[in-house]
């Protein structure tokens, strides 16, 4: 895990991608986009863990990961943010699933599991932007 640091934007992201590459990749493009106060993981419990130290505006999480997938992993998180919610002032993390399975039932499965939004693996640099940039720090900020 990478100790985390701000970014220009002022938005807290964590990664979690067990693929070093789909790692490098997301890691290059936020860099291109000055999103440089990025945090990631390899699997879900490392992304678990990460939030019961401090609290993400957006996770962008695998949904195939070894340790725990990101179905579960996203239960845990959307736990911990409720038992926060008369403690924390932020708003629950938006977490956007990554996944190369695109079709229906894994959207369902997404949802359920407590994610807000989908990104499809292989995805473009414009596809993430426009991902990250719905994040409500960057809206206020904006």
């Amino acid at each position: 895990m990478t100790k985390f640091t701000a970014s220009k934007s002022g938005i807290r992201l964590l990664v979690a991608d067990d693929n070093p590459v789909i790692r490098e990749l997301v890691e290059a493009m936020c860099d291109f986009f000055e999103y440089p106060g990025v945090e990631f993981v390899t699997n879900g419990l490392e992304a678990v863990e990460a939030c019961k130290v401090q609290a993400f505006d957006m996770i962008l999480m695998d949904c195939q990961m070894p340790e725990m997938d990101g179905y579960e992993a996203t239960r845990h998180i959307r736990s911990l943010e409720r038992a926060a919610a008369g403690i924390r002032t932020r708003q629950p993390a938006i977490i956007i699933a990554m996944t190369g399975d695109s079709d229906n039932d894994n959207r369902g499965s997404c949802h359920d599991a407590g994610m807000d939004d989908f990104l499809s693996k292989p995805f473009s640099i414009s596809a993430l932007k426009a991902v990250i940039d719905t994040c409500p720090m960057l809206l206020k900020d904006g």
